[in-house]
C-alpha cells in the first residue's frame, strides 16, 4: 500500500520494513503477567525521570568544579630545552630521537605541574634515559669531550638526553588520545561518566594530582560514593 501511495520507483522502504521486527511484541497482550511487568515499568517512568534529573544536576556541578579547576592542565607536558644547533653530530645517537616533549615508555602522557603549581609531578622527576641495562648519566658536552679526546674509542657510558626536558608548558594533546580533558563541560561529563563507571578512574586521578593538587583525591572520592553508591543504586530501586 505504501509503495502504491508514494511516487518514485527507485524508492528504497527497507527502513520501514524493519518496523516488521516488532511484530513479536503483539505477545504481550497474551501473557498476562509480561504485560502487568511492562505496565509497571511504563508507571515508574515519571520517577526515574525525577532521578535522571538529579543525576544531571550532580553532572553539572562536579563539571563545572572540573573545568574550573584543571581547564588544559592534563595537556601539561615538560619540553626539550635545548638548542638542537648546538649539539655535535657525533653525540646523536641514531636509536634515540628527541621529540618536542617527554613521552615515557611505558606509559600513555607524563603529565607535569608548573613550578608555581603544587602538583606531584615536575619535569625534574623524569627518571634517566636507559639503554637495555644501561643508566645515562652523561651530558651531551662530557660526550663530546670524551668523543674529541679519545677519537676511535669507545665511550664509557650515554646521553641522559631526558635530563634536557626541562620546560613544563601546555601541548596540543591530552592524556588517552585526548579522550580524557576537562578542557569543556562537554569533555567533563565524558571523564565523570568513566568514573562513575569505576572504569581506570584511579589513572585519572593520578594526572590529575600530578598536575593540580595532591588534595585532588577529595573530588574522586565524592563523585564516586555520590555517583557510583548513590545514584546507581537510586536508579536501580
Amino acid at each position: 500500500l505504501i509503495e502504491a501511495v508514494l511516487p518514485g520507483d527507485n524508492l528504497s522502504l527497507s527502513a520501514i520494513r524493519t518496523i516488521r521486527v516488532l511484530r513479536p511484541l503483539r505477545a504481550i497482550n497474551r501473557v498476562p503477567s509480561m504485560r502487568i511487568l511492562v505496565m509497571l515499568l511504563l508507571d515508574t517512568l515519571p520517577m526515574l525521570g525525577n532521578v535522571l534529573l538529579l543525576c544531571f544536576f550532580v553532572f553539572f556541578i562536579f563539571g563545572v568544579v572540573g573545568v574550573q579547576l584543571w581547564k588544559g592542565l592534563l595537556r601539561n607536558r615538560c619540553f626539550l630545552q635545548l638548542n638542537i644547533t648546538t649539539i655535535p653530530n657525533q653525540a646523536l645517537f641514531g636509536d634515540f630521537h628527541l621529540r618536542a616533549f617527554y613521552i615515557p615508555p611505558d606509559q600513555d602522557s607524563f603529565v607535569c605541574s608548573h613550578p608555581q603549581s603544587s602538583g606531584m609531578t615536575k619535569c625534574s622527576d623524569i627518571p634517566k634515559l636507559r639503554k637495555g641495562n644501561l643508566t645515562c648519566e652523561l651530558d651531551f658536552h662530557t660526550y663530546n669531550e670524551q668523543s674529541s679526546k679519545y677519537p676511535g674509542k669507545p665511550i664509557n657510558g650515554c646521553v641522559n638526553w631526558n635530563q634536557y626536558y626541562k620546560f613544563c608548558n601546555v601541548s596540543d594533546k591530552n592524556p588517552y588520545s585526548g579522550s580524557i580533558s576537562f578542557d569543556n563541560i562537554g569533555l567533563a561529563w565524558v571523564v565523570i561518566f568513566q568514573i562513575i563507571s569505576l572504569e581506570s578512574w584511579v589513572n585519572i586521578m593520578y594526572y590529575i594530582q600530578d598536575a593540580h593538587s595532591f588534595w585532588d583525591w577529595i573530588y574522586f572520592v565524592c563523585l564516586i560514593v555520590i555517583g557510583s553508591f548513590f545514584m546507581i543504586n537510586l536508579c536501580l530501586v
